[in-house]
């Protein structure tokens, strides 16, 4: 990740994308979630589903296709926060620098122009009610536990598959 929110080293890495699997699964994209690769370059270490990468099908009618782009997108919006989130509060014991967080919200409102096409008053609905659910999601004790394990595990394994990564964190749905 650019701006700031570059990894520092493999732990770090290691809870950036155990954040992301937590994002998926808060925000019910699991069927979009193909794998989890540690030793893959950082903007490929989750790998989706193709069609997590829909970008239009004339087949389809204008607002299918748009409500599709538009759910990747917030998807996207939630494994970026749930990333540094997971790394801040769950691996480093701290709140969440504003900065780091003015970073992460610059970064989705160019994606949501761009993307979608959303002016700043919808972007920033989106942002703050994602922020809002991750930062209960991330400030829960019970949570904590569930990601050290999981960060743990995926150290060793170094890849996990979408089904090994539901089953590690399906704990999640007990709290």
């Amino acid at each position: 990740m650019e701006n700031g929110l570059s990894y520092r080293n493999e732990d770090d890495r290691c809870y950036g994308v155990t954040g992301m699997a937590v994002g998926i699964l808060v925000f019910n994209g699991e069927d979009m979630l193909s794998s989890v690769c540690l030793d893959a370059e950082p903007h490929s270490m989750i790998e989706m589903e193709d069609m997590f990468y829909f970008n239009g099908n004339p087949g389809l009618s204008a607002k299918s296709a748009w409500n599709r782009i538009k759910a990747n997108f917030d998807l996207s919006v939630a494994m970026l926060i749930s990333n540094m989130m997971c790394r801040s509060m769950v691996l480093d014991h701290e709140t969440i620098a504003p900065d780091k967080r003015k970073i992460v919200h610059d970064i989705v409102a160019e994606e949501g122009k761009e993307t979608c096409g959303l002016d700043d008053d919808e972007i920033n609905k989106i942002f703050d009610k994602e922020y809002t659910i991750l930062f209960r999601v991330f400030n829960h004790q019970g949570v904590h536990s569930v990601v050290h394990d999981f960060a743990d595990t995926l150290k060793r394994r170094r890849r996990m598959s979408r089904l090994e990564i539901l089953e590690q964190l399906r704990a999640l749905s007990l709290l």
